[in-house]
């Protein structure tokens, strides 16, 4: 958990320092950088599918669960954009890293998270492996994904994990100043028997009702 915290903090200063994937340029933080009044989202689902295993799933509470960090994280926004100077696959990725952690935190109220892989950072003994289960993820459903499986099983014996969390993508994409577009898809393993527990895959639209800018609360919108 505190290898978590410490990257999450690591995310969270990039987001501020100013990167702008969007733009490819860099804007200094403002005075009211990641501050001020908090946007009032109306959100329209374009797309939502949500399965659960088990719909009395008992999930082992005290169980350490492995999180893996996001395969891929897109972040695009408007070339001239004065207001989403935090705006990064950074902060994206930091935003959606604390919604998991509060689903993770509901769901196994007794249970450490440590994140595997920080920064992508993937073991050579694994570094195969990895990117093999995942190169077909497009093209096979999670819970018919063979090698995933297999892999996951391998990952929850080798790390002594229960169970795994990771998002397979989070695009996001700034379209103006109060609205921007969300799609994410995120799962969650029983590791040691190589089962999908839940499977969870948004697309939707956002645009801020107040006058402030979305310059945060990506993951706050989509909710699981």
């Amino acid at each position: 958990m505190r290898l978590a915290k410490l990257l999450l903090i690591s995310l969270f200063l990039a987001a501020c320092a100013g990167q702008n994937s969007g733009g490819g340029r860099e804007a200094p933080p403002c005075d009211d950088c990641r501050s001020g009044e908090v946007p009032n989202f109306d959100v329209k689902v374009n797309k939502a599918y949500r399965e659960q295993a088990n719909e009395t799933l008992a999930l082992d509470s005290g169980a350490l669960i492995g999180v893996l960090p996001a395969l891929n994280v897109i972040a695009t926004s408007p070339e001239n954009c004065d207001y989403c100077h935090s705006f990064s696959e950074s902060a994206v990725e930091f935003d959606f890293a604390a919604k998991e952690d509060s689903v993770l935190t509901a769901w196994f109220p007794g249970s450490e998270k440590v994140l595997l892989f920080p920064g992508s950072r993937v073991p050579e003994r694994d570094s195969a492996e990895f990117w093999n289960a995942f190169a077909n993820l497009r093209e096979i459903p999670l819970n018919e994904n063979k090698e995933l499986k297999s892999f996951f099983k391998k990952l929850g014996h080798r790390y002594k994990v229960r169970y795994l969390a990771f998002a397979s993508f989070i695009e996001v994409s700034l379209k103006d100043k109060k609205t921007f577009d969300w799609e994410s898809e995120w799962s969650l393993w029983d590791a040691q028997k190589g089962e999908l527990l839940f499977w969870n895959y948004q697309n939707l639209t956002a645009k801020s009702k107040n006058s402030a800018p979305v310059d945060r609360g990506w993951a706050g919108c989509a909710g699981w």
